[in-house]
């Protein structure tokens, strides 16, 4: 039950947000009881919390880092990862949609002006992004595949800050070319830092 509890909540938090998420539609879609869901979680917020962590560092260290693993060279993993985004599924059998986002992003600006454990989570998750891909730079400047001439870290804050502001112009626009057309124009950009 936990896991449905989970996985119900953040498909709520991705397509209404956290402060139009009913609860009593959650808990019928769920399939459970206010009591059932007390016996895991003590709020909406606390499940909607560990929803969050679950599903935002989940698909970082299984969808990011599995791609990363498969690739020595990290743009070749990263052309991998934009190349499959938009068919990715982020929890059991939620899809990731362009219309509603980046779930991430969505929960970010719905909530981390407003609620300071939001804030530490989200930023925790956002850190965890930036220091899986600045990982994976700077093993690619180690093993002589791309320049030493940047710092990582501001690459990958880049990379992740490109990422993010492409899906939130795909949610605007609803219109695929803009994902395609930025996120070549990324892979082209970094490939001027291989060697």
């Amino acid at each position: 039950m936990r896991d449905i509890l989970v996985q119900t909540m953040f498909e709520s938090l991705y397509h209404e947000g956290y402060n139009a998420s009913n609860l009593i539609d959650l808990l019928k879609k769920a399939g459970t009881s206010k009591g059932g869901m007390y016996h895991y979680f003590g709020s909406k917020k606390e499940l909607a919390l560990e929803s969050m962590r679950i599903v935002g560092e989940g698909f970082i260290d299984h969808f990011w880092a599995g791609c990363f693993a498969r690739h020595d060279d990290p743009i070749r993993a990263l052309e991998e990862i934009l190349k499959a985004l938009p068919n990715a599924t982020i929890i059991g059998e939620c899809p990731f949609d362009f219309k509603h986002g980046c779930p991430l992003n969505h929960m970010i600006q719905e909530m981390s002006a407003l609620d300071e454990d939001f804030k530490i989570l989200l930023e925790s998750i956002m850190d965890r992004w930036i220091a899986l891909i600045a990982e994976n730079l700077k093993k690619a400047q180690n093993g002589g595949i791309m320049e030493a001439s940047f710092e990582p870290t501001r690459m990958a804050q880049f990379i992740v800050s490109s990422v993010e502001g492409t899906l939130t112009l795909m949610k605007v626009k609803h219109d695929i070319r803009i994902y395609e057309e930025n996120t070549e124009l990324l892979l082209k950009m970094l490939k001027v830092e291989r060697i």
